[in-house]
């Protein structure tokens, strides 16, 4: 099968494509291998002494077992014995396709959602807004080897979230093992590249500090106060909002969805059981799928804020918390107020700091935190204060080995010893 060429001819070389390392085979073996002039395989890496190294002897292994008189035994034409990677559906010489990259993705996604794979958020913000935006520049050309390799190559370059890339590669060796079984594909050309695809691993103190961060509870009150007392009618109008934020450690689209008949006074408690996207404009379940009571018996301040918001003749079905407009909140409406708004006027910009921006300038809180924080803050003043940890984490809908590991199992003051 492997005929003898010329030494010359016949050596595997180390190319680059972009900067990074690839594997360049001999044209003979190219053609009677893969079906083309000249066959490259992407390494994923990029070119520096170290990775050049290695290369080589990735490429001495290969070029032994090419020039070892049992080859037929010993090399891999598939490359998975070198590379260390699953390669699935490969078929030697491939044949051209003619199915676009567009057509491959759009009937993935309508397929995943259509069959409730996929929720219809995910399928709304994740497959046809994140994914089909880093992809539309590709939707026009061919599926092969070479584009696939091209995107995994021109996305990390471009610093895009490596962890949403490679789920957004792992949906593209999925569309393709359908396109396979549908007889449009003859290969998976996504199959192995998601291992090329290397996120930047956190240490837990880092995630800590990063995803769990909270204001204390003097910063709290700091924050709901200049809410109430602001001489802005939109910032004293989402005061009870943010405030009710703090007090539940509620997420923000049940905060947004929360109606009258949601309170459940005669039994002391409230009913989380909807949340709503600001991107996508849907009303759903909660994030976990679970409907949740929050117990306000004796939670005086809690109780107090929704007896001040309550009027004479409100609709059980109305939302307790609206705008000026008497619209339903969203994040948008909350960064404007929290962070800042950027506006034009007469061909100029202006930014208009928001509440906790302006705080942070002025030096009354410590740090800026989303709007988020008001959850962790809640969560980590209830739990350091020694309340039931099963009642928080069933309030919250947490475990309580999440709220133990990432509100209680960590010592913030803890450090080196001088020695």
């Amino acid at each position: 099968m492997y005929s003898k060429t010329s030494k010359r001819s016949n050596t595997v070389k180390i190319s680059t494509d972009k900067d990074y390392l690839r594997l360049q085979f001999p044209s003979a073996l190219s053609k009677r291998l893969y079906g083309k002039r000249q066959f490259f395989k992407s390494l994923g890496r990029q070119d520096t002494p170290e990775n050049r190294k290695w290369a080589e002897n990735l490429a001495a292994r290969i070029q032994a077992d090419i020039d070892h008189p049992d080859v037929e035994t010993l090399f891999d034409p598939t490359l998975k014995k070198y590379l260390g990677i699953k390669v699935e559906n490969v078929i030697l010489h491939p044949t051209s396709t003619t199915i676009k990259l567009q057509e491959l993705w759009i009937e993935f996604c309508d397929y995943k959602y259509k069959t409730g794979k996929i929720s219809e958020t995910t399928y709304k913000t994740k497959y046809t807004r994140t994914f089909s935006n880093w992809l539309r520049p590709y939707f026009e050309e061919y599926i092969s080897q070479e584009l696939a390799e091209r995107i995994v190559f021109e996305l990390q370059k471009q610093g895009v979230n490596k962890t949403n890339l490679r789920k957004m590669i792992s949906a593209l060796k999925e569309a393709c093992d359908r396109s396979i079984n549908q007889g449009n594909l003859n290969r998976n050309y996504f199959a192995g590249l998601k291992e090329n695809i290397r996120p930047q691993k956190r240490s837990k103190q880092l995630i800590e500090e990063e995803d769990y961060r909270a204001f204390t509870r003097e910063e709290r009150d700091i924050i709901i106060d200049t809410f109430s007392t602001s001489h802005k009618d939109s910032e004293r109008q989402i005061a009870p909002l943010v405030e009710f934020l703090f007090l539940t450690g509620c997420r923000l689209g049940e905060a947004f969805v929360f109606k009258w008949k949601d309170i459940k006074s005669e039994k002391g408690w409230i009913v989380f059981d909807e949340s709503y996207s600001s991107e996508t404009k849907i009303t759903k379940s909660t994030k976990t799928d679970v409907i949740r009571i929050f117990k306000i018996q004796g939670y005086t301040r809690l109780i107090n804020l929704l007896d001040r918001m309550k009027t004479e003749n409100f609709d059980p079905d109305d939302y307790v918390f609206t705008t000026l407009r008497g619209k339903q909140y969203n994040r948008l409406n909350l960064s404007a107020l929290w962070l800042g708004l950027d506006k034009s006027k007469k061909g100029n910009k202006y930014y208009y700091p928001g509440v906790v921006t302006r705080l942070v300038q002025d030096g009354e809180i410590s740090q800026y935190l989303k709007p988020s924080a008001t959850r962790h803050t809640f969560i980590t003043i209830q739990a350091h204060a020694g309340v039931d940890l099963k009642l928080l984490a069933d309030s919250v809908g947490n475990s309580v080995d999440v709220i133990y590991d990432h509100y209680l199992g960590v010592n913030k003051d803890a450090g080196f010893f001088d020695i």
